[in-house]
């Protein structure tokens, strides 16, 4: 399964991120995201493979909500995005000549 931990503090390490799991008795595999929301803040998350779905929703029962560099984390099931079925086949320039 794999687990989405977001609402990271930007200066949060690697370290800090596998120290706070490790607590809860869990080896994950991670993948790091930045990116940016419509406002141009900057945002950070991981996403953690657990062997099995059980593993999983452990993970997610003992962290969402726990504090990291002071903001709670937002742990839920990874969904990754799909494109808009509505951009299939648009233009896509912002200056179309």
């Amino acid at each position: 399964m794999e687990v989405f931990i977001g609402n990271l503090p930007g200066r949060a390490t690697l370290r800090e991120l596998h120290a706070c799991i490790g607590e809860v008795g869990l080896r994950a595999d991670f993948r790091r995201h930045v990116g940016e929301d419509r406002g141009r803040r900057r945002y950070h998350f991981f996403v953690a493979r657990t062997a099995s779905r059980v593993e999983g929703e452990a993970l997610i029962a003992r962290l969402h909500g726990r504090c990291l560099g002071g903001r709670p984390l937002v742990v839920r099931e990874y969904r990754p995005r799909v494109p808009d079925p509505a951009w299939r086949g648009a233009e896509r320039r912002i200056n179309p000549w």
